[in-house]
């Protein structure tokens, strides 16, 4: 015979194998007061990193939203500007670019890279807005990397050179070398591009980012007193330019996705003007070496540039100190726990009670009761892991009187009465039986 122990046991092993497969795998909470700085889309969102940032500007830079290589290097000359960087297509300007610029009062604008990346339509454009337009731009990135180096005002000893067909290593560096005056060149995977070469003679010293898979260890020698700073990837070659080179954020901290690079080029001038640093994510993951150096720094705010499709609700909730995998984690654990009508006790529960003792593990404490949970909370209309879902499973009321913790890809867990598997289990939210009668979700974390 098995017993309620053996059998919770064995579902709790099994069903946490695939948890930990199927949710994000975040690290230890921080704690931090979280921000965020998002639009519908990429050319948005630097519309609103720009209005954060800038009342007004005399001058603008202007970028593809879908090419990285000419942008990359931009963050320093638009940091020396006091400008924003503003995002375009390719051969049109968007309606809500247009429209910051204006409120900018902008006078100049700054295109970085040729036509290929920001076509003579977006120039042409800009100028019957009344703008002066000036384009930078060499015959390929190397060179246009340089030519934007060459606009730096201020002098400065040390160069940041890194890998040019990829955007990471660049996006790391991007705000430390702006607030320094660090101009950043391109150079490629085995050579050094021979513009890039005779800029760096004008320099005594290189911050080379990124391991020898992308700059090749020859490549240093040509290099004015070279300092490789890499890690195993991006994210851990983030956390060792910070700790290497004693990286400050003051008291707030900006993050962005490290799988793009839009939403972090934009946001890096910001992160700049504010005296602060930007840090990579994953989208449903903060690395274990970003969340190890963020662990150690003293600022209490983060500010994430982009939306949840970008740096997840999961992330945020992990920042904050509300831990959701941890959550489902524990609740999956009482998978198998009978139903016990006013029970809150692995011994039984009855659904409200099952929540209030999931959440009281995590220090959240909950109404007792399916009618006062449903009272209370925020309501929500788009799901996020941790919030209670809501269902009219009782034809006498005409209010909640059933709920459950969402755990993610359309499923729920509650403690339930009725059906096949009573007791704690997982159903789906789209289940024949509980679709019609869901009422809604609310949030408490």
């Amino acid at each position: 015979m098995i017993t309620y122990a053996l059998k919770k046991s064995i579902v709790a092993i099994v069903f946490g194998m695939v948890v930990l497969l199927s949710l994000p795998s975040i690290n230890d909470a921080s704690g931090f007061t979280v921000d965020r700085i998002s639009g519908e889309n990429r050319y948005k969102t630097a519309v609103e990193v720009s209005k954060k940032g800038w009342t007004s500007s005399g001058t603008v830079l202007i970028a593809a939203g879908n090419q990285f290589p000419d942008a990359l290097t931009g963050t320093p000359l638009a940091y020396s500007l006091n400008a924003p960087i503003l995002l375009t297509q390719n051969s049109t300007l968007p309606s809500e670019t247009k429209k910051e610029i204006s409120r900018l009062k902008a006078k100049d604008a700054i295109i970085l890279g040729g036509t290929n990346a920001v076509s003579n339509n977006v120039y042409n454009q800009l100028v019957e807005m009344g703008l002066k337009v000036d384009r930078i731009s060499g015959s390929d990135r190397y060179q246009t990397s340089v030519k934007i180096a060459e606009r730096l005002s201020g002098q400065t000893n040390t160069a940041v050179v890194v890998y040019g067909k990829n955007f990471p290593d660049s996006l790391a560096i991007a705000a430390h070398a702006a607030q320094n005056g660090y101009p950043i060149l391109l150079t490629k995977s085995d050579s050094l591009p021979s513009e890039t070469k005779k800029i760096l003679s004008k320099y005594r010293n290189t911050i080379v980012v990124g391991g020898s898979g992308v700059i090749s260890e020859s490549q240093l020698k040509h290099m004015p007193n070279a300092k490789r700073y890499s890690g195993k990837d991006r994210y851990d070659t983030v956390a060792k330019l910070v700790n290497e080179l004693g990286i400050k954020f003051g008291n707030e901290v900006y993050m962005a996705t490290g799988q793009s690079y839009a939403d972090a080029l934009t946001g890096s001038v910001l992160a700049a003007k504010n005296k602060s640093s930007l840090v990579l994510v994953q989208k449903d993951k903060i690395p274990a070496p970003v969340q190890s150096m963020l662990d150690k720094v003293s600022a209490s705010k983060v500010t994430i540039i982009g939306g949840t499709n970008a740096v997840s609700a999961n992330v945020q909730n992990k920042l904050e100190g509300f831990d959701t995998v941890a959550l489902v984690n524990t609740a999956t654990q009482y998978i198998g726990a009978p139903y016990k009508y006013g029970g809150t006790s692995p011994s039984g529960f009855d659904c409200s009670g099952f929540i209030q003792f999931v959440f009281g593990k995590h220090g959240i404490s909950t109404p007792r009761t399916t009618a006062d949970l449903h009272a209370g909370g925020k309501a929500v209309s788009k799901l996020e892991v941790g919030d209670l879902v809501f269902y009219r499973t009782d034809p006498k009321k005409n209010s909640a009187s059933h709920a459950g913790i969402y755990i993610g890809n359309n499923k729920f867990i509650h403690a339930k009465s009725a059906g096949s598997n009573i007791g704690v289990t997982i159903d789906e939210m789209s289940n024949s039986y509980f679709a019609p009668l869901y009422l809604g979700a609310k949030r408490y974390h």
